[in-house]
């Protein structure tokens, strides 16, 4: 142990100290010798003993120098012989880990006196006796029912707040099993209920005089705690309200951190309140002694702008407290008004009158920092819909002084994102039903024969193994929310459990205000975690930059995978072009049942127009192709075997994927529909009704048990695909058979073991309305067509119920596919005698029907391009009463059930030239418009639904044909990707829903989001050395997708105002996030605002590893980024400026920003953490998005986040510059940046050691006492 010598020397010499014994001892020194052995002498000396140090001196003279210490730590005295020895009274003290130590007296009370005192001298002792005395003061406090925390505890690790011990239990146990104590409830109390719109009582700056020197003539270093005496009583308790800045060596000191008093908080003006000085003697341990203390009454501060109080002690008066304070007029007390709490209003801003219309001015009170005549106001900024999107807040005030002698209001807030857990959920949502429809593809193509099958298997483990994990981190975020946690804390962010949350998601805000200049404003950043997929292990695997670099090698050696790529990206081309197609017959018919012909037309034609896309997808040699392959792999079972011979373990596993249901309760766009699912392998047995399907009166599936369903197949479909493995190998056929035999014992499908919920949830699906009627026509049969003239369905136009209808998306294994031009002639056909009814209700009925596709020229296509008219003219003339078409005729002549005798004794109209479609229609006879064009309707959608089962097939033939080791890597490489994607997803929407409802939106940003889109900049710490160099990697790419999501402003009306939540719609290649925003805030003219953003991303790193990270040339890659994200936004702001927004002077400042950034870049300094700097100035210029990012959003990110302050506190604030350094220690070691480390690690100290804060910027260095060992 190091000891520092002259500060012992003076402890011990100076008389000033108070020992807790002194006397002589004889004790027993070792001398070594040269020449000679190492004699024991025995020498009689002074001893001192204070707490754990015992000091002996040179000989017996109690004013000589100091010979040597003891730390009585680890020991524990005895005495041998209770008698006399010769020498005198004799005790020992035994060391733990050194040899004992003798000590001898003149007489037995006097040794028995130092055995007392070394036995408590201890720390241990000491802990144990403080123990007890918490222990009797939560007993007593119990029986008076108050709270249980002191108010002069000058170290920061205090007991956490209830809410903050419950966030550090995430992984530990259950609540239950440890229930917190019903008192911490009380404390906690008015953290919970804070409101961050509510005006103040007052609010009171600090300072001090004449405080007492210490022992040795230094200055103190103060720090003042308040507390307050929640009842009246001598027995209660004193508790913590609020603390200032620690200053250093004097004795005035005047404290930035202010002290805001709240009714919601239990303040009111009898409440007793306590001031204590405490003199910090270590920054690092945080050891105090108290210096004195002031009590007044809140009252008495809310009456005086300026109050004096002395300072007492029990050694008499110490110094004097000085307490300014602000206090706002139209603060009153509760009982003399019912309206509750004052709010912060637009006229308390702009100082034009009350609340309640009156037109005198508001007073407030000044402080004493400014000049007479200088008048401070108290001012609370307008938080909008804030605490709808955001909870937990956190909040500290300052008062700063500005170069004209003005004070500067800041106000710091911390809070909690709510969509935290939200957005994660529907994002997997959206992945589950991807797997699901992967897993119906493949098992839609049949059971195929030879190696194909082996691969067929493959691929099946795959999307279940996926399928597992998506559903399984569903159910642990759908537990995360229930509990109310709104936040992942940093020390859990490689619990694979939860890594679909971002990490340590947090809003930081600043409100600053500046009366004398008029200004104020606001400054958001969301603050996260770097957006990566960590490893519990640390195992590297290069980032998403890597192995998508590695994946593209792997697809230019294979010929097979721009194939697949195409296959994907018509699929899901076809997907979205049917649900247009869906929307727009939906809008028809709503105008069709007004009888509203105005605006039919140009929805028709946009339905045309995606009509004749939709048929030029595809080739029809690939799609040929495709289909041979099926007809020449597939294992045709005959009918007649079908009930003889045992189901194959294929057929078997393929129909247990049918009860394979995980839906939540929550659907967007991909609703599964109440009915049976099809029996892909009918063998006579009743079908079955899905046990987790969704319906309103199924609210909630058995999650756990579909994960353990699929796990479980998983094992199955792995042993089964080793068995073909195997079996590929050329084992004895013998052997095959009878392993082939031992998975005969699969159960036919996986309702056998779920039979109860099953049972449970049939009878309420089956007495499910007939909604569903008309999902899909060709599984109900003739009793919904029957029924669908009894009540006006339209559920075949219900893009949510049609998303995911199984008979509508996919193949049966038994079922032949369709060939692709008779799917596209019914496809035309439908379209044409839609439109040509639509003609005719229009008014146009001598208008000749449509054309779609023209005769295939010689030459090969070229896109949608269509042949000249003279090969293929656009009108159809109208068949002869003899001659009909014999392809379209079926398909397009409407049943007498559907169409309701509606032409039945029509008058027909003479029209110049005959159309099929509407010949027998008279407009005046025809009252149901929308009955004459569901029949089409219903038609185009089944034949749409036909082309898009031929497109998976062909998708799956695709996917099939793949050499196997290339889907696992994009299957490895996908799921990262999703990680990262979520965790960047979340936290922009975070962002985007803090701007909309966080501040008063005006129309010059609405028109920013509408013609350009905002700019996001993300700012990296990290460092391109070690792990966080794939964090890096990840980030870039997740950072990129976000440019590829759309959003769109939707108004929020009623309930959804109270609790705003964003929606995800779409596919994995094509994200849509509807934005809820105030429903005065949208212009009422009813456009919609549609969207995307551009995000930036510059990253240095700043810590110890990015200087080896430099002299080992590994910051390359970094630099590349920097750049190119630096081209990114230069050309954002020439888009910027060419649109006409913001200042002039703003877009000089912004364009020589630019050009200094250009120069840095080009400069390639080390640390050059001023391209983050002229970043945030130009992100802050063009109304962006802020994001700072490290490893974990908490050291390193707090000191950026506080610097990024200052530096606007000195731009648009007039802070001096000689302040800053102070202003940026007192923001970082009592800010709320120490409130987010106290939430992630339950300890005040962010995470580093002196030999790193030593490589930090000199600007991104912690203070001192605020940071040590602490888990990162």
């Amino acid at each position: 142990m190091r000891f520092n010598k002259p500060e012992l020397n003076t402890l011990a010499s100076n008389p000033a100290t108070r020992f807790d014994k002194e006397g002589l001892l004889i004790i027993t020194d070792r001398q070594e010798g040269f020449l000679w052995r190492s004699s024991e002498v025995r020498v009689e000396r002074w001893c001192k003993l204070r707490g754990n140090l015992l000091f002996y001196l040179k000989d017996k003279d109690p004013k000589s120098a100091i010979a040597g210490l003891l730390v009585l730590e680890n020991c524990r005295p005895r005495i041998q012989n209770e008698e006399r020895d010769p020498e005198g009274f004799v005790f020992d003290l035994d060391f733990k880990d050194s040899s004992s130590e003798r000590f001898i007296t003149r007489s037995s009370a006097e040794r028995l006196a130092w055995v007392q005192c070394i036995e408590q001298a201890s720390s241990e002792k000491l802990n144990v006796l403080i123990r007890q005395l918490k222990d009797q003061i939560v007993s007593q406090s119990r029986q008076l029912n108050v709270g249980t925390e002191m108010g002069n505890h000058i170290d920061l690790g205090m007991p956490l707040e209830q809410q903050v011990q419950d966030q550090l239990q995430l992984q530990g146990p259950p609540a239950e099993e440890s229930p917190a104590p019903a008192t911490m409830e009380v404390v906690a109390a008015p953290f919970e209920e804070l409101d961050l719109s509510e005006l103040p009582i007052c609010e009171t700056a600090l300072s001090c005089d004449t405080l007492p020197l210490d022992t040795m003539g230094r200055s103190p270093n103060p720090q003042v705690v308040c507390s307050l005496l929640p009842t009246a009583g001598e027995d209660c308790l004193w508790r913590e309200h609020a603390r200032t800045e620690l200053q250093e060596r004097t004795r005035s000191p005047q404290f930035l951190c202010t002290m805001r008093f709240q009714r919601s908080a239990g303040f009111s003006a009898s409440t007793r309140l306590r001031f204590s000085v405490f003199d910090v003697r270590e920054r690092m341990t945080l050891t105090a002694l108290p210096l004195g203390h002031a009590e007044v009454a809140l009252g008495v501060i809310q009456d005086t702008t300026r109050l004096r109080l002395p300072l007492t002690s029990p050694r008499g008066e110490c110094g004097f407290i000085t307490l300014a304070s602000w206090s706002p007029d139209a603060a009153v007390e509760p009982g003399q008004s019912g309206n509750g709490p004052p709010r912060s209003s637009t006229q308390l801003f702009d100082g034009s009158g009350t609340a309640s219309g009156a037109t005198t001015r508001r007073a407030h009170r000044r402080t004493q920092s400014l000049p007479p005549k200088l008048g401070v106001r108290l001012f609370v900024p307008q938080q909008c819909g804030l605490q709808r999107v955001c909870s937990n807040p956190r909040l500290r005030t300052y008062r700063l002084h500005s170069s004209l002698g003005a004070d500067i209001s800041v106000q710091e807030t911390l809070l909690e994102s709510r969509l935290c857990c939200q957005l994660p959920q529907q994002l997997l949502s959206i992945w589950i039903q991807r797997e699901k429809e992967l897993l119906q593809e493949i098992s839609g193509m049949g059971e195929l024969s030879g190696e194909w099958r082996w691969r067929q298997m493959n691929l099946l483990e795959e999307h279940l193994r996926l399928l597992k994990d998506y559903s399984q981190a569903k159910q642990n975020i759908q537990q995360l929310a229930r509990d109310g946690v709104f936040f992942k804390r940093s020390s859990a962010k490689a619990d694979e459990s939860l890594e679909f949350l971002p990490v340590n998601l947090h809003v930081q805000r600043m409100w600053a205000q500046n009366d004398t200049l008029q200004r104020r404003g606001l400054l958001d950043v969301v603050t996260v975690g770097a957006f990566t997929r960590h490893d519990a292990k640390g195992r590297k695997c290069g980032g998403l930059i890597k192995l998508l670099q590695e994946s593209k090698s792997w697809k230019l050696e294979q010929s097979n995978a721009c194939k697949v790529q195409a296959a994907n990206d018509a699929v899901q081309a076809t997907k979205q072009l049917r649900k247009e197609i869906v929307e727009l017959m939906s809008q028809l018919l709503q105008l069709a049942s007004r009888r509203s012909s105005k605006d039919m037309m140009p929805l028709c034609n946009q339905m045309v127009a995606r009509t004749r896309t939709l048929l030029n997808i595809w080739e029809p040699s690939i799609v040929e192709e495709a289909v041979a392959f099926i007809e020449r792999h597939r294992i045709i079972e005959e009918p007649e075997n079908v009930l003889m011979e045992p189901m194959s373990p294929f057929r078997k596993i393929t129909q247990q994927l049918t009860a394979l249901e995980l839906k939540s309760p929550e659907l967007e766009d991909f609703a599964t529909p109440v009915v049976a699912p099809p029996d892909l392998w009918p063998r006579g047995q009743p079908p079955l009704m899905r046990s987790n399907s969704w319906h309103p009166s199924n609210s909630s599936p058995s999650s756990s048990l579909d994960i353990r369903a699929i796990d479980s197949l998983q094992h199955v479909v792995k042993c089964y695909n080793d068995h073909l493995r195997n079996l590929e190998q050329g084992r004895n056929p013998r052997q095959a058979e009878e392993e082939e035999a031992t998975y005969q014992s699969l159960p036919l499908a996986w309702h056998s073991q779920s039979e109860p919920t099953t049972s449970t949830q049939i009878p309420e699906t089956a007495a499910a309305p007939s909604v569903l009627q008309l999902i899909d026509l060709d599984e109900i049969g003739r009793q919904a067509k029957r029924q669908q003239h009894q009540q006006p369905p339209a559920g075949f136009l219900d893009t949510k119920l049609m998303s995911s209808s199984p008979s509508a998306n996919y193949y049966r294994p038994t079922e032949e596919p369709e060939p692709l031009d008779l799917t596209q002639l019914n496809i035309e056909a439908s379209v044409m005698c839609l439109v040509s009814k639509l003609k005719f209700f229009c008014g146009r009925c001598d208008s000749p029907a449509i054309r779609l596709r023209h005769p295939k020229a010689p030459v090969k296509r070229e896109g949608f391009a269509v042949a000249p008219q003279q090969q293929a003219p656009d009108v159809i003339a109208a068949p002869s009463a003899g001659k009909q078409a014999p392809n379209l005729e079926l398909d397009l002549k409407p049943s007498s059930a559907e169409s309701g005798g509606s032409s039945a004794g029509s008058v027909p109209v003479t029209v110049k030239k005959g159309n099929k479609f509407t010949d027998g229609l008279d407009l005046s006879m025809t009252t149901d418009w929308a009955a004459e064009l569901r029949p089409s309707m219903r038609k185009l959608r089944h034949a749409m639904d036909r082309l898009l089962k031929t497109a998976r097939l062909m998708h799956s033939v695709q996917r099939l044909q793949q050499d196997m080791r290339c889907n696992r890597l994009q299957a490895s490489i996908m799921y990262r990707r999703d990680v990262c994607f979520s965790q960047a997803l979340t936290a922009l929407v975070s962002s985007l829903m803090l701007r909309l409802w966080g501040s008063e939106l005006d129309m010059g940003y609405l028109v920013m989001l509408r013609d350009l889109g905002p700019l996001a900049y993300f700012e990296g710490l990290l460092t391109l050395y070690g792990n966080e160099a794939d964090m890096w990697s990840d980030m870039c790419i997740a950072i990129e997708d976000l440019s590829a999501v759309s959003f769109q402003l939707v108004r929020a009306q009623g309930e959804a105002a109270l609790s705003p939540t964003p929606r995800i719609t779409g596919s994995r290649q094509a994200l849509e996030v509807q934005l809820p925003v105030p429903e005065h805030s949208l212009p009422g003219n009813g456009t919609s605002i549609s969207f995307k953003i551009t995000p930036v991303f510059f990253n240095i790193g700043i810590n110890e590893k990015a200087s080896f990270a430099e002299t080992l040339g590994q910051t390359r890659e970094q630099h590349r980024s920097n750049w190119d994200n630096y081209l990114r936004l230069s050309q954002y702001f020439g888009r910027y400026r060419k649109l006409g927004l913001g200042s002039v002077d703003a877009g000089e400042s912004l364009q020589s920003l630019l050009g200094f950034m250009e120069q840095q870049l080009r400069a390639n300094v080390s640390k050059n953490v001023k391209i983050l700097h002229l970043a945030e100035d130009a992100c802050r210029l063009m109304d962006g998005l802020r994001f700072t990012s490290c490893k974990s959003a908490k050291d390193r990110t707090g000191m950026a986040v506080t610097l990024e302050q200052c530096r606007v506190l000195v731009r648009e604030f007039q802070l001096p510059a000689k302040h800053v350094p102070y202003a940026l220690s007192t923001m970082r070691s009592e800010g709320t940046r120490m409130d987010n480390v106290l939430k992630n690690i339950g300890k005040r100290k962010y995470a580093f050691n002196r030999t790193q804060v030593s490589f930090l910027p000199a600007m991104y260095r912690p203070p001192v006492g605020s940071y040590g060992k602490a888990q990162t």
